[in-house]
């Protein structure tokens, strides 16, 4: 019988200096994708501490030809970690974790509070870094998780397999895509992303970048009627896509409960998202530019069809280049993630959730059911190997700025993800 008490008492008396030196050696490696190229440093990080835990240990790198499909300027090979052990149990799990992270630009209005790339923790418990919450800081609460368990003599109910893969923040090939491919994820799928306040993400977004380049013809902006303006041609198409955004946005998921929307208490079932986010055209203001770039990025639910979704898109696309002068409209679609949807009556998420009620002390009526509109990696994983049955319990909450300046989580929350994680692999519940 698990003594809950005895793991508590050593999950609180955590030397901080152990837990920060372990945060610290992390944050430290710029994993920034693109273009990603320090994977083999982490990976050796990584290394020295599963070896101690007595794991044994695999690297698979990602296929180049694969790699080339990814539209990105990337760098290095794409090494990805597979630590396994074997406890000699009936039930399998795979913990995921993804060593890259989004870049951290520090020359805007915002700055850090701290160097990105050195975890800090101040006077109130916040741990500053690039990666904290999205999600080195799960990995480190997963080793200091497993070394507890060692100490106490813990014996987990599964079988451990552990993956740190490359590219999550990019889609395409991410690395978990190759290796559900090629066999190596087991079991149950405990995906360490999202937040540790008491949510049960069961939904979550395909993504899909269309890329549309409008063609017109450069000239001297002093005589613009010898030209076609690219930028000004693009227009028409820009209102048809705003206007397919407004269709689109009002769309909901049938059964898949959605986040509130933050300022209006809105509540409403998971719903699609459409961005115009990127536009390049012109080089210098003399000339009348020739070429007009537009990056659409269309987040879309479990609901909908990706034929249609691209379909739509399209006939906008069509309808705005009737109604302009351009000489040419070229369109490419590039898929991220596929999207994916859970059974939140799964055991293992049924487990996670009788973890959480004993951790945190709540009730089952406080733990909230939604579909998120972001996108992971795990989409391909569930496509691939035809589950619904993966775990989304991360480290953080919603002020934790993942992807934003200062990003961070709480020491208080480092504390309970660690007990949440021994107790969901070693407890009777």
């Amino acid at each position: 019988m698990v003594n809950l008490d005895e793991i508590y008492l050593e999950v609180d008396n955590l030397a901080r200096d152990h837990i920060m030196n372990l945060m610290k050696s992390l944050i430290a490696i710029d994993t920034t994708v693109p273009p990603g190229n320090s994977y083999r440093e982490y990976v050796d990080i990584l290394t020295t501490y599963f070896k101690k835990l007595g794991f044994s240990l695999e690297e698979v790198i990602v296929p180049e030809d694969l790699v080339k499909q990814t539209p990105e300027p990337l760098v290095g090979p794409r090494i990805n970690l597979i630590a396994t052990k074997n406890y000699n149990q009936d039930k399998d799990i795979t913990f995921y974790g993804h060593m890259d992270v989004v870049p951290a630009p520090n020359d805007g209005k915002e700055k850090w509070r701290f160097p990105p790339f050195e975890a800090t923790m101040i006077k109130s418990g916040k741990i500053y870094g690039r990666g904290t919450s999205d999600m080195k800081g799960a990995m480190v609460c997963l080793i200091l998780a497993l070394q507890i368990m060692e100490k106490l003599h813990l014996t987990p109910k599964y079988n451990i397999t552990i993956v740190n893969c490359t590219d999550e923040e990019i889609g395409v090939w991410p690395g978990v895509r190759y290796l559900a491919e090629k066999g190596y994820i087991k079991g149950t799928v405990f995906c360490m992303e999202g937040v540790t306040i008491p949510v049960i993400p069961i939904g979550t977004a395909g993504a899909i970048n269309v890329v549309v380049e409008s063609i017109g013809r450069s000239c001297h902006s002093g005589m613009n009627f010898m030209g076609i303006n690219a930028l000004e041609e693009t227009i028409p198409i820009l209102n048809e896509l705003m206007k397919l955004k407004k269709i689109v946005e009002k769309r909901e998921s049938k059964n898949i409960p959605g986040l509130p929307r933050l300022g209006t208490g809105e509540k409403r079932n998971m719903y699609p998202m459409f961005n115009l986010d990127i536009i390049h055209s012109g080089t210098k203001a003399n000339i009348v530019p020739g070429l007009c770039t537009l990056t659409i990025n269309r987040r879309y639910i479990p609901d909908e069809n990706i034929d249609d979704v691209i379909k739509e898109i399209m006939e906008a696309i069509e309808k705005g280049k009737i109604k302009s002068s351009l000489l040419n409209v070229k369109v490419a679609f590039n898929l991220g993630y596929p999207p994916m949807v859970t059974n939140p009556n799964a055991p293992d998420i049924t487990r996670l959730k009788k973890v959480m009620m004993e951790v945190q002390k709540i009730s089952e009526d406080e733990i909230r059911i939604i579909g998120a509109s972001g996108s992971t990696d795990m989409g391909f994983v569930s496509e691939i190997l035809k589950t619904d049955d993966i775990i989304f319990h991360g480290l953080g909450n919603t002020g934790s700025n993942e992807h934003g300046v200062n990003e961070n989580i709480r020491l208080k929350e480092v504390l309970i993800y660690i007990k949440e994680l021994i107790i969901f692999l070693c407890a009777d519940l």
